[in-house]
């Protein structure tokens, strides 16, 4: 859990959402699904919420 968690808050203050917002929210259940898929890997976790924020950013910018 202490692994997540620290991903979650350095994908917040990296990107600027609030802790609670809606993108952040999405990035949490990510991050879960991530790693109960078997993505144990802190930094391969950070790695893996920064594709899904800039995939959601392209999303957003069509």
């Amino acid at each position: 859990m202490e692994r997540l968690q620290r991903v979650f808050d350095a994908l917040c203050l990296e990107q600027g959402w609030a802790r609670d917002g809606e993108r952040a929210r999405r990035h949490a259940r990510m991050l879960i699904d991530d790693y109960l898929a078997g993505n144990t890997n802190e930094k391969r976790l950070l790695i893996a919420g920064r594709a899904f924020a800039e995939r959601l950013q392209r999303g957003a910018n069509l």
